[in-house]
C-alpha cells in the first residue's frame, strides 16, 4: 500500500508524506485501514517523524492530509483525561491518577498482575472511548467510582507498596486497549458468574463464553429471605403467599402480580449480588437465591485468576473473556 515516505520541512512545520502504490478510491472504511496501516507502518519502519500531519500522494498529487497522533499520546503520563465531577466541575488529570484510582478500587491481594492488568487496559480504552465521544469521563459512571487515591492511605496500611505494585501494572498496560470491529469498547467486569458469561444484543462485543471456575468460587451462591410483610413496603404492592409470580422475557423481568420489575430494579431494591435470579415461596414469604456476583457481563475477575493461576496471562484472559474484540496498542484513528 504504502511504497515510499519523506519527511519535509514546510514553512517550519515537519510534513510526513506518506506514497501510496496505487490509486485507491478514499471511504469511510478505507480512511479507518488507511490510519491503522499507516501507524504501523511509522513504527515498524522507526520513521523519525516528530511532526502532526500526514500527506496521503498518489502519482504526485495529494490526495488526503491526515493529524497523526504520536504513541505517547497513549502513554498514562502523558494522556490527559478530564473528570467531571458529581457537582459538575470539571478537573484535569493524566490517565495514570485515573488508573490508579479504579485499580485501587478493584485491588485485593490475591489478585495476581495479570487480572489487575487485564482491568486496567479494559479502563484504558474506557477512557479513550469516552473522551473520543464526550470529551469527559465521570467521576460516578456505570463502571467504577473515582476516589481522589489519598483517601486509601488510611484503607491500607501498606498502601506505599500497593501503590509501586498498581504503577507497575499501569506501565505495563501502557497504550493498550480493546476494539471491536475497529470501535472502543465499554468496560464489563464482574467477580463470579452462574458458570458463563452471559451475551446482550445492546453490546455485539459481549459473548455468552464458560466460566466454569466460578462455580467453586466461595461468594457463586447467595441466599436471603424476605417475609411478604417487608416486600409489599418494598414494592408497593400487597403479596402473600397465593399472589402471582412469572417469570418474563426470558428471564430479564419478573411480573410480582399486576406489576413488573426488570431483573435491574428487582436486584437494586432487595440488594441482591447478581442478575441470576431464582425464587422459591413459602408460607411466610419469598427466598431469593442468585448465583453470582455482578451482571455476568464481560470479564470475571474469580475466572479471570483462574486462568492466571493456570498460567494464562493478560492476552490470554481478554481474548477468553473478550473472543469478538482486537487488543491495539498505540493506535487511536479507530473511528
Amino acid at each position: 500500500m504504502i511504497s515510499k515516505y519523506e519527511i519535509r520541512d514546510v514553512l517550519g512545520e515537519e510534513i510526513l508524506y506518506l506514497y501510496l502504490s496505487h490509486s485507491y478510491e478514499f471511504s469511510s472504511e478505507f480512511d479507518q485501514d488507511l490510519a491503522l496501516y499507516s501507524n504501523q507502518y511509522i513504527q515498524i519502519n522507526q520513521i523519525p517523524f516528530h511532526g502532526n500531519k500526514i500527506y496521503y500522494v498518489v502519482d504526485g498529487v495529494i490526495v488526503k492530509k491526515a493529524e497523526y497522533k504520536h504513541p505517547y499520546y497513549y502513554d498514562p503520563d502523558h494522556y490527559l483525561l478530564h473528570l467531571k465531577l458529581e457537582d459538575q466541575s470539571m478537573i484535569e488529570m493524566t490517565l495514570r491518577e485515573y488508573l490508579t484510582s479504579i485499580l485501587f478500587a478493584y485491588y485485593q491481594d490475591d489478585l495476581g498482575d495479570e487480572v489487575l492488568r487485564s482491568i486496567c487496559i479494559l479502563f484504558n480504552t474506557y477512557v479513550f472511548k469516552k473522551m473520543d465521544e464526550e470529551g469527559f469521563v465521570l467521576a460516578d459512571n456505570p463502571f467504577a467510582y473515582y476516589i481522589p487515591v489519598s483517601e486509601y492511605q488510611t484503607k491500607y496500611t501498606n498502601y506505599s507498596s500497593i501503590l509501586n505494585r498498581i504503577s507497575s501494572i499501569i506501565q505495563a498496560s501502557s497504550c493498550l486497549f480493546l476494539a471491536y470491529q475497529k470501535k472502543y469498547i465499554l468496560p464489563f467486569i464482574h467477580y463470579c458468574n452462574g458458570g458463563k458469561t452471559v451475551s446482550n444484543a445492546k453490546y455485539p462485543y459481549l459473548s455468552s463464553v464458560k466460566s466454569l471456575w466460578d462455580l467453586a468460587s466461595p461468594d457463586y451462591l447467595h441466599i436471603i429471605d424476605y417475609d411478604y410483610h417487608t416486600l409489599s413496603n418494598l414494592f408497593h404492592i400487597s403479596l402473600d403467599a397465593s399472589s402471582p409470580i412469572t417469570v418474563q422475557n426470558n428471564g430479564s423481568s419478573i411480573k410480582m402480580k399486576y406489576k413488573t420489575f426488570s431483573i435491574r430494579e428487582m436486584k437494586e431494591i432487595l440488594h441482591l449480588k447478581a442478575n441470576d435470579i431464582s425464587i422459591i415461596v413459602n408460607k411466610n414469604g419469598l427466598r431469593f437465591i442468585t448465583k453470582g456476583v455482578g451482571n455476568a457481563l464481560g470479564l470475571s475477575i474469580y475466572g479471570a485468576s483462574c486462568i492466571e493461576n493456570n498460567g494464562g496471562n493478560t492476552y490470554t484472559i481478554l481474548n477468553y473473556y473478550f473472543p469478538k474484540c482486537t487488543i491495539y496498542k498505540n493506535i487511536k484513528e479507530l473511528s
